[in-house]
């Protein structure tokens, strides 16, 4: 149940406010000042705050602000009779999840809460996903490659084929983060197999072999639960299925094996004969490239197979005697004539490096600077943008300000936020307040944002 704070000095308001909300089915506490309130927050967990704007001492406003410095990410609701252009301006401006202007109907400010709910949930929920979903497929990951010294770093570098694979199958961003996933936990299931066959030295008995070929199932079985990698478990069920439909463990065939699961069959085997197993050792250049094209068509998608000779005949990957690797591939030059980029940033020695990386990652582009909130919202009155890099910290406010008045006036536009905290909170109150992407200043950030930025113009 989300526990709610609720601030207004009229007894009888604050009392109506209450009512409304428990019979919504929520959790409220209710305070008869901004100070008091900000007592309460210090002693207590809340979800979210609903508060009166015009207050003796402090004012809504005034608190909205106070709550944002003790947590970024706590949504605020703000209730007033004051409906003015300018209340509404300077609620959204310093970045309040909603306003409910009195008189107001129950649904008025049932729907309000549960919009900025809903929207701080979707927002922690995307950046959890976004930090540990790579975090604990590592982990598992590595789980079993301790099992085994000649498995070290044997899922990261056949993660690393497979990434390009699907890159150079047109895949969306998104799908191709899934194919990494599936990649570095595709053997998981090998956790519920026993020493005596995961590492025995030498060729597998009949039954051996059965037990060996469960890891999929059971792989799948463990990430089950977890819905931080569900769209994993089709690559970790089905990559030892064959294109001919003798694989196991469902016998798929052709196109019915996902996609994701055929570029790690590829990527896994050509890993798996370059390097040095327990039972053998690596097979040469040679025996790989002819093991390709025996099998294409037969083993593994034709397709995908043509992908990785060419990368192989282009010198991009390569092969070794401790697996694969491929060679970085400079980024592709992005022309973009007619490209208008507003940098909101107050640092001059930033601003240079930002400009220079700007123009560098987008040939073409027109970048144009202001140095503060007031710059920003003047900026954006009337003028369009192709994207937008912002600072959290301004002389005159909060980049979070900025990010209001620039969704409000282009709410598809794609933004950046830097920052010089790289903190959970920091990054939900982005995401919230209409950032696409972030960028944590520090060593090796005009390298990352020159990456983000390109990432961002190409969706």
């Amino acid at each position: 149940m989300n526990r709610i704070l609720v601030i207004d000095d009229e007894d009888v308001i604050r009392m109506l406010v209450v009512e409304i909300l428990e019979s919504a089915g929520y959790d409220v506490t209710s305070a008869e000042s901004a100070e008091a309130a900000l007592t309460l927050l210090d002693e207590g967990e809340f979800d979210l705050v609903v508060s009166d704007v015009i207050m003796p001492g402090l004012s809504g406003l005034e608190l909205l602000e106070a709550v944002r410095a003790r947590r970024a990410s706590l949504p605020v609701v703000l209730v007033t009779g004051a409906g003015t252009y300018d209340t509404l301006s300077q609620a959204l401006t310093r970045g309040a999840a909603g306003l409910v202007t009195k008189p107001f109907a129950h649904s008025d400010l049932q729907s309000a809460v549960a919009d900025a709910l809903e929207r701080a949930a979707l927002s922690r929920d995307d950046l959890r996903e976004r930090l540990l979903a790579p975090t604990l497929a590592s982990a598992l990951a590595n789980a079993i490659e301790a099992r085994d010294e000649y498995l070290h770093g044997h899922c990261e570098r056949l993660a690393s084929l497979a990434v390009r694979v699907a890159e150079l199958l047109g895949l969306p961003t998104d799908e191709v983060e899934t194919v990494r996933l599936g990649a570095i936990l595709h053997d998981v299931g090998k956790i519920g197999i026993p020493d005596r066959v995961l590492l025995k030295p030498g060729a597998l008995d009949d039954e051996e072999r059965r037990i060996i070929q469960t890891h999929p199932e059971i792989g799948d079985k463990l990430l089950e639960p977890l819905d931080l990698l569900s769209g994993a478990r089709p690559i970790v069920r089905h990559h030892h299925e064959r294109w001919d439909g003798t694989g196991y463990p469902d016998r798929l065939a052709g196109a019915a094996i996902p996609l994701g699961a055929r570029i790690v069959a590829v990527s896994d085997s050509i890993e798996v004969m370059s390097s040095r197993q327990l039972y053998r050792q690596p097979s040469t250049p040679e025996q790989i490239l002819n093991e390709l094209r025996t099998c294409r068509g037969k083993q593994w998608d034709p397709q995908i197979v043509d992908l990785v000779l060419g990368l192989i005949d282009s010198g991009e990957l390569v092969l070794s005697s401790d697996g694969l690797h491929l060679l970085e591939q400079p980024p592709p030059e992005v022309t973009m004539p007619g490209f208008s980029v507003l940098l909101v940033e107050d640092d001059d020695d930033h601003a240079l490096l930002v400009t220079e990386v700007l123009k560098d990652a987008l040939d073409g582009a027109v970048v144009s600077r202001v140095g503060s909130v007031a710059g920003a919202a003047e900026a954006s009155n009337g003028s369009t943008w192709s994207l937008a890099v912002v600072d959290h910290n301004l002389p005159d406010g909060l980049g979070m300000q900025v990010l209001d008045a620039l969704r409000a006036s282009d709410p598809t536009m794609p933004i950046l936020m830097l920052t010089g905290q790289g903190s959970e909170e920091m990054a939900i109150e982005a995401f919230r307040h209409g950032a696409s992407d972030y960028v944590v200043k520090g060593g090796g950030y005009l390298e990352a944002l020159a990456s983000r930025v390109r990432g961002l113009v190409a969706t």
